[in-house]
């Protein structure tokens, strides 16, 4: 549906906006009539929809539809598209540290092997 409303849009402009799309689709799709509603709802269609490789975004707000090259550059996996849309999102998950802990381990201390050898040739 988006892909569709895009490329209608597309045949009078280069790039589209969101609110361009919302306005199509509000006129030829029964689809949610509060504007607060459909810009949240809409957004999160848009950004979904560009994670998965079907439009583009330039700048801010606006979109086209992909290009081979583009869809092959944004082509990603079904985990990744789902890594990037619901786990990072989810409130309350608290991220692990990537940093290693020592425990108690000192780093071995070296000597240098040539004053050891040194000292012993001198009797």
């Amino acid at each position: 549906m988006l892909r569709c409303a895009v490329e209608e849009l597309e045949k009078r402009r280069a790039l589209v906006s969101s609110k361009m799309i919302g306005d199509h689709l509000k006129r030829f799709y029964p689809i949610e009539q509060n504007p607060d509603d459909l810009k949240i709802e809409l957004k999160d269609m848009l950004d979904h929809a560009v994670s998965i490789g079907i439009l583009s975004r330039f700048r801010k707000d606006t979109y086209c539809t992909s290009t081979f090259r583009q869809e092959a550059y944004n082509y990603k996996t079904d985990f990744s598209a789902f890594w990037e849309r619901y786990y990072k999102k989810r409130p309350g998950r608290r991220l692990r540290s990537t940093r290693l802990v020592s425990r108690g381990r000192t780093s071995p201390s070296y000597t240098n092997s040539s004053e050891e050898e040194s000292d012993s040739d001198s009797y």
